[in-house]
């Protein structure tokens, strides 16, 4: 019987040894659930800056083919500095979070080659026009959004997408606009 008493509970030492061996698993777990933050992250962050690339190059594929924001060259970020504050949607008057993303596209107009000896629908290599006055058939549009480093550190993010835009009333000279650089 008395033997029974001794065994009832857990010494300190095999206490001590357990939360030890716990201890040790937990470390070597820990890398992983960090990865998975930043992982979580990063992967957020990349289907922001894709939508909101994605979003801005379809409503630039919208404009008419002379629409002024569709001119040649290289166009400035218009995002707003600071973001608006989530509950209300309204920016703050003062202060607020920072914009963490730069909108930034550029225009190039192209023609096709005059040559009568390109069969109808076959590939050709357009001509790029890069003179005030000249004629152009459509309009490649290039849009990038590019992040910030971000809370985490990980770095910054860039996405790239690009459509084109053929003038769809091809007797008219759309050369008003100023060609790219």
């Amino acid at each position: 019987m008395k033997t029974r008493c001794r065994e009832r509970g857990l010494t300190i030492v095999e206490m001590l040894l357990a939360l030890a061996l716990l201890g040790f698993i937990l470390l070597g777990i820990l890398p992983l659930f960090m990865g998975s933050v930043k992982s979580n992250y990063s992967a957020n962050e990349y289907t922001s800056i894709h939508n909101l690339c994605r979003d801005r190059l379809e409503q630039l594929m919208n404009l008419p083919f002379n629409d002024a924001q569709l001119g040649g060259g290289i166009h400035p970020n218009d995002l707003p500095p600071v973001l608006p504050d989530p509950a209300t949607g309204v920016p703050p008057a003062s202060g607020g979070i920072p914009n963490p993303f730069t909108l930034t596209y550029q225009v190039r107009q192209y023609a096709i080659p005059a040559s009568a000896g390109i069969p109808k629908n076959a590939p050709f290599v357009p001509v790029r026009i890069t003179v005030v006055g000249q004629t152009y058939n459509y309009k490649r549009i290039d849009v990038t959004v590019q992040s910030g480093t971000g809370p985490l550190g990980i770095g910054s993010r860039v996405a790239r997408l690009s459509g084109i835009i053929v003038n769809g009333n091809p007797g008219t000279n759309p050369s008003v606009d100023d060609p790219t650089p």
